[in-house]
């Protein structure tokens, strides 16, 4: 972990800090819908048969699905990319077969989880390591009139994607219609439609809940579309889909959020900047696509430069993204997805699911969750977030910790006794002269507040006898 100079001295001479009312309330803009997970669990790169052993324990965690990596046959080899570079549908190979899918597919509906599979329409493999030239008879089912390529030599790239400054050249065609790198782009004939339902089709019959469709910035809309609408009829509309959609200067998240929930990138560069080193959590919240249903993310396997050389933007400190998830735990907004690693490497992550699941409950139960950013005006370390008076959020980014011995939460919708997930404490906020203040942290000797560096803390209300009883 990058060592990192304190911000807070100044407040330990400081025995009162109010809470101002420099504030935002961020309202959902749409309705929690029932198909929409709480928290998707990013199997990246498991085999079936390993996810289907602690599929369970994550329900109790608090997550609703699964995400799982690429179910086709790929381009062999042990590289986690090569997965994402189709061979032939027809077959489910690389980190399972059809038997372990239907396999983890029942147990995790055995304890009402659902899997959402990732699969890749745009392209297929890279066989020969080569740049711009493929030899497309290799792919089973497909013809070379099933790729875009130069009319003079079939099997060669008619463009890609950078070849023109591609993503800021100020029109889809070049990101739509080119190869990316050495990746033979292919054309939506009704031959490959066919075969790509096909493997949709025999997905579901598998017993898979949702797709994630990678790399769909780079497929016509209405090809989406058309997917999107027979994924709804051959599932009753009973499936959960998004689209991986990377923003930049030509396409926008809005280009594809109206035909799914799409990734939002918006939201991981802005707390990008917030979160790492020098950024001022002060400018909470960040700003993000205007959809409750995006897909939401402090890093996933794109932006992580430790499997990515060309990673997206990445931390240069990787654990500045353990804390932006917490963040978007936190968030009312969004669809929450954890990578891995990460759900094992920060202990408040896995609780900050579990507050997930407690705020959306009560929130469909029809009490106050509406989020709002609290601000200490002389901290641009430690932010509180409250979820109505049902919960509470409290982040600090410094490599200090952080103590008041008295706050004031006056201005806030917070009041009553509130146990923090983790470590298992409880807090009182209790009315005064008017006034609400911390009386209890932890114990009824100390009133306040306390933070330990790096970290994030998920309060929730419970009845005050549980502070009176503890």
């Amino acid at each position: 972990m990058t060592i990192r100079r304190s911000y807070l001295k100044s407040f330990w001479l400081v025995p009162l800090i109010s809470i101002q009312s420099l504030f935002f309330t961020i309202g959902t803009e749409r309705a929690w819908s029932s198909e929409q997970p709480i928290a998707i669990f990013h199997a990246f790169n498991q085999k079936y048969t390993d996810i289907k052993g602690f599929v369970c324990d994550l329900r109790q965690q608090g997550y609703t699905h699964v995400q799982i990596s690429p179910t086709q046959k790929s381009n062999p080899g042990d590289q986690w990319w090569k997965r994402y570079q189709p061979v032939d549908y027809r077959i489910i190979e690389g980190l399972g077969n059809e038997n372990d899918l239907l396999a983890l597919t029942k147990k995790a509906h055995s304890c009402n989880m659902k899997v959402i599979a990732d699969v890749v329409f745009n392209h297929m493999a890279n066989l020969d390591g080569a740049d711009g030239l493929e030899n497309l008879n290799t792919f089973p089912g497909l013809s070379k009139n099933d790729f875009k390529t130069t009319a003079q030599n079939p099997g060669q790239r008619p463009c890609e994607v950078a070849d023109n400054n591609g993503y800021q050249d100020g029109n889809q065609n070049s990101e739509i219609n080119c190869w990316l790198g050495g990746l033979p782009d292919l054309k939506f004939t009704d031959n490959v439609k066919r075969l790509q339902k096909s493997h949709l089709k025999k997905l579901l019959g598998l017993g898979v809940d949702g797709f994630r469709f990678d790399a769909a910035k780079h497929m016509p809309k209405d090809i989406v579309k058309e997917y999107i609408e027979f994924i709804d009829r051959e599932s009753n509309k009973q499936a959960w889909n998004y689209l991986e959609v990377i923003e930049d200067q030509d396409t926008k998240a809005e280009d594809y959020n109206w035909i799914a929930a799409v990734t939002d990138f918006r939201l991981y560069n802005s707390m990008k900047n917030i979160f790492t080193f020098g950024g001022d959590l002060r400018s909470l919240p960040a700003n993000a696509v205007n959809d409750s249903r995006s897909v939401t993310f402090g890093a996933n396997h794109d932006t992580i430069k430790a499997l990515n050389d060309s990673a997206i933007n990445p931390y240069t400190d990787i654990t500045d993204s353990y804390l932006a998830t917490s963040y978007v735990l936190a968030r009312e907004s969004g669809t929450p997805l954890v990578f891995n690693e990460h759900n094992l490497m920060a202990p408040y992550i896995k609780y900050g699911v579990k507050f997930r699941e407690v705020m959306v409950q009560r929130g469909r139960e029809g009490k106050n969750v509406k989020e709002t950013i609290l601000r200490f005006p002389n901290s641009s370390t430690v932010v509180m977030m409250q979820r109505g008076p049902e919960g509470l959020f409290i982040v600090n980014k410094s490599t200090d910790s952080f103590n008041l011995p008295v706050l004031d939460l006056t201005l806030t919708d917070l009041e009553g006794c509130y146990n923090e997930l983790r470590n298992n404490f409880t807090i009182a906020i209790e009315r005064k002269n008017n006034k609400k203040f911390v009386t209890r942290w932890g114990t009824w000797n100390r009133g306040g507040m306390e933070i330990q560096a790096r970290d994030a803390l998920y309060l929730i209300r419970v009845p005050f006898e549980q502070c009176r009883n503890n």
